[in-house]
């Protein structure tokens, strides 16, 4: 079986989700280490697609160098999706070049650790590179 997906973010500006045809969509929570790198346009894309009958899933584009930082990215990522119900994954997004340049012990351990803290949340975590 095959299901074709979009992932969306601001960038996609505002989205006319009844015109979407897709079976399923991977929205960016937002990025980084603060609250207020919550996607801008996050609320309004899930509520949208939510109306629209799609099934969600959602992304944090990770910044993180170590894994004190993919913590706090994750404990973000968590007050974001807080209250909302996904049938699709919570992704990391890796693609930071000063991140992938940690090498690959030092860029699975941060991933790790940011996948750890969504699955103790209760999600199902996967990873979006």
């Amino acid at each position: 079986m095959t299901k074709n997906g979009i992932d969306v973010s601001e960038w996609q500006g505002d989205i006319d989700w009844n015109k979407v045809r897709t079976d399923f969509v991977v929205i960016r929570a937002g990025y980084g280490k603060e609250i207020s790198q919550k996607d801008k346009k996050f609320e309004r894309n899930y509520s949208g697609a939510k109306a629209a009958g799609i099934p969600c899933g959602a992304y944090w584009y990770s910044y993180a160098v170590n894994e004190d930082e993919a913590r706090r990215e994750a404990a973000v990522c968590i007050e974001v999706l807080k209250g909302k119900q996904f049938e699709y994954p919570i992704y990391l997004d890796v693609e930071e070049k000063k991140v992938l340049d940690l090498g690959r012990e030092k860029v699975s351990a941060i991933i790790n650790a940011f996948l750890l803290e969504l699955e103790k949340a209760g999600y199902y975590a996967g990873l979006y590179m």
